[in-house]
């Protein structure tokens, strides 16, 4: 494959090269997948070449062999869910080519994305998502973990992460620090994602994709349990509340536990949240 070729679409039986691009066509986004780890190393480089790309423009984020399963060929077409989490980042995914699969049982591939890119995952918190008095749909910001990189979420919001996740991914909640280190530094084909309440914990850890999800207000923690109870809940029973209790899970908990109260003891809506009040805090 010449220079020149790796750029020209075109039917192909050896590598593939998926970018992601920006409006002005800067290319932010790097994946290429073929049929050993030698075929790739070299198409990547000569797609570097091709387009006057500076390899230390790019961080390596993933590498490793990946099933083909029931896949018969690789263009953008059946590359939908990367095509969407590339579109959410303002990217649109283009290909040189369709990669056929017969009598290929398993890929090597490399994900690059830009130093931009990168920081700007990195950097992006969920501000303007704690602004909000209700929480209606994802964390937009999540949407991030659905590029296949390897992530570690400070999920102090009780956010439930695995319907933004790949299928392949291994999610793993407050794993011991020398399993990630062992994940990290060895061959895979899956994305990681660590779920912890304490990043500090991994900070020497250097992961692609860093979020961060602050605890609920106790607006947004009020207005959740308020829609789940059909009625409205007075946001002072929760003034007092510390904040790791302020998040999802525990909205979940609290409207289970108001429920359980409301039908065995028969008690009045006001009685009954003081009640679970003090249970969710464990104060009788």
């Amino acid at each position: 494959m010449s220079m020149e070729d790796v750029l020209v679409p075109r039917e192909r039986h050896d590598a593939v090269v998926l970018i992601g691009v920006d409006r002005w066509e800067n290319v932010e986004f790097i994946k290429v997948y073929a049929v050993s780890e030698e075929i790739a190393k070299k198409t990547l480089e000569e797609f570097f070449n091709a387009r006057g790309l500076f390899p230390g423009d790019y961080r390596l984020v993933s590498r490793g062999h990946e099933e083909v399963g029931e896949r018969k060929v690789i263009t953008t077409k059946t590359e939908g869910s990367l095509s969407a989490a590339l579109a959410r980042l303002g990217l649109k995914l283009l290909s040189n080519g369709v990669l056929y699969l017969e009598n290929i049982e398993r890929l090597y591939q490399f994900t690059l994305v830009s130093e931009t890119l990168y920081e700007r995952i990195a950097s992006e918190t969920t501000t303007k998502e704690s602004r909000r008095v209700k929480i209606k749909g994802p964390v937009d910001e999540l949407e991030a973990l659905s590029l296949g990189l390897d992530a570690i979420v400070e999920n102090l919001r009780g956010v439930e992460l695995s319907e933004f996740l790949p299928e392949n991914a291994l999610l793993l909640r407050e794993p011991p620090v020398e399993r990630v280190v062992e994940l990290l530094s060895g061959e895979r084909d899956y994305p990681l994602i660590v779920e912890t309440k304490d990043l500090k914990k991994y900070a020497p850890l250097d992961f692609p994709v860093v979020l961060r999800l602050p605890p609920l207000t106790v607006e947004e923690f009020t207005a959740e349990l308020s829609q789940r109870l059909g009625f409205d809940v007075d946001s002072r029973y929760f003034l007092s509340y510390p904040p790791e209790r302020l998040n999802l899970r525990n909205v979940e908990a609290l409207a289970k536990l108001v429920r359980a109260l409301m039908e065995k003891k028969g008690l009045s809506e006001k009685d009954v949240l003081e009640l679970a009040v003090r249970l969710n805090l464990g104060e009788l």
